[in-house]
């Protein structure tokens, strides 16, 4: 477990204090803003964000990311919380966890997405995680106790990271409970007590965009008998979300209250599941895992697994095999920008330039809006040597996503051994818009020093650092 990743389990785990009594649907406002405002609760979540991104615990995948927002999003359609915006992020760790962070960042990592067995079970954890945020439990956690000062709570982090760098991760969980300065009966009795309103609230959430709330004691209560008869990873979860018959009955009692809804999953689950799953495996794993599913039927979905298979075959560089599994998999499943695709990686892997500008044109005409196909047709005009045509193709998607970092990360890609001022000025932006301030600050400075005789880019510039020299300083000053 890195630093980073730690981290933000710590600031998870300093939401456990005595039992507070709270209303059905209390009024946040008044005693959560006198205690964190939500300006606050912005810029540790933003920290912590951007603190695992940089150690590479995130896992940069547009396909992957792309769908966890989608379907964050209708999960928090609903929740009022202004200048909060939701993230959610999937972390390159096996183990079966999820959390939220103050901001609006929720992580899940990739094994307890793998330990899904629907996406209505998916929808019940980041439902959970996004009503821990929308309740605003952080904020009401440090009014329950003056235990959470910042400066204690700082010093629980270092000294929580400190002890998960020796390589004791008990050893860490210890140093929270110690600096928290709490009893572990009190930490469960206060943990269950806002898991229970998670459950209730990540319920409406779920209902709201069109889930069965079903799926959500069926998936803590599989979690559970999965851990109780086999030493497993499950514990992980269970840890943060202490799960008990009593809390399992009680969410079972209250889906009650709501419809069935008997929904298929969705293309885009099955398939960003098995490219995670094709990503963790070993390719020989990966191989006799595949084999044997579809030998022996034991799958969701059929054409999901072909996917699979295609990834790994792909990874073994067998060409032949990846089409072949590719192509059973068209046939199972509805057309998708995610087959499309893999389609266009295949012909990569040839070096196959006009099929494979080919494949990605076709997949844009049929799924224009896919933001996986269009940094695709960037990268495929970069590969084959088209610097020109990828540099319009950079302007012309900038001009509908000004704020997307990967575009400005292709484009000073581009520069690098040929315009330093615009090298470092791309290269800016697309640490501006991941919201790291400081790096940002870097390169526009050595932007201004670098030559060029562009006015507008030099102004723009100019008026980037006198934005970014106040962000900075008041980062520091918080």
């Amino acid at each position: 477990m890195s630093k980073q990743t730690l981290l933000a389990g710590v600031l998870a785990l300093t939401l456990l204090h005595p039992p507070v009594s709270y209303a059905d649907l209390p009024d946040l406002g008044e005693v959560s803003d006198a205690s964190l405002t939500l300006a606050d609760e912005n810029r540790i979540g933003r920290q912590a964000w951007r603190a695992m991104l940089e150690a590479g615990d995130i896992v940069d995948d547009q396909e992957v990311n792309d769908y966890l927002n989608d379907i964050g999003g209708r999960l928090s359609s609903g929740v009022k919380l202004p200048g909060v915006g939701f993230t959610y992020f999937c972390v390159n760790d096996s183990g079966i966890n999820a959390f939220a962070m103050p901001g609006g960042y929720i992580g899940i990592n990739i094994g307890l997405l793998l330990a899904t067995q629907s996406e209505g079970e998916l929808a019940s954890v980041l439902g959970h995680e996004t009503a821990h945020v929308a309740q605003r439990h952080i904020a009401r956690m440090k009014a329950a106790s003056s235990a959470t000062s910042p400066l204690l709570l700082l010093g629980t982090i270092i000294a929580a990271a400190l002890a998960a760098k020796a390589g004791s991760g008990q050893g860490a969980m210890g140093v929270v409970s110690a600096g928290m300065g709490l009893s572990i009966s009190n930490q469960l009795a206060f943990s269950r007590d806002f898991e229970r309103e998670a459950d209730r609230v990540g319920m409406q959430y779920m209902s709201q965009a069109g889930f069965d709330v079903r799926s959500m004691p069926a998936f803590f209560q599989r979690l559970q008998q999965n851990e109780r008869y086999s030493d497993n990873a499950a514990l992980a979860f269970l840890r943060t979300h202490p799960v008990t018959l009593e809390r399992i009955s009680e969410a079972e009692n209250r889906a009650l209250d709501y419809p069935v809804k008997m929904r298929a999953d969705s293309s885009d689950y099955l398939l960003v599941r098995e490219k995670l799953r094709a990503t963790v495996m070993t390719q020989e794993e990966g191989l006799r895992y595949y084999e044997a599913a579809l030998d022996r039927g034991l799958y969701l979905n059929e054409g999901a697994q072909w996917y699979g298979l295609a990834q790994v075959k792909l990874r073994q560089r067998d060409i032949a095999g990846a089409r072949q599994a590719l192509a059973k998999a068209r046939s199972k499943l509805p057309d998708h920008p995610m087959l499309r695709g893999l389609e266009v990686a295949i012909e990569r892997e040839r070096k196959d330039w006009p099929a494979a500008r080919g494949a990605v044109r076709a997949g844009l005409v049929r799924f224009p809006q896919s933001q996986s196909l269009q940094l695709l047709d960037i990268d495929i005009a970069i590969a084959s040597g088209d610097n020109q045509g990828a540099l319009s193709l950079i302007k012309s998607r900038l001009s509908q996503r000004p704020d997307d970092p990967a575009l400005y990360r292709r484009q000073a890609g581009l520069y690098v051994d040929r315009d330093p001022l615009r090298y470092h000025a791309a290269l800016g932006n697309a640490f501006y818009y991941e919201q790291r301030y400081s790096p940002a600050m870097e390169q526009f400075q050595l932007a201004s020093k670098a030559k060029g005789d562009d006015f507008y880019l030099r102004s723009s510039i100019e008026a980037r650092i006198r934005e970014l020299d106040r962000l900075v300083r008041e980062e520091k000053k918080k």
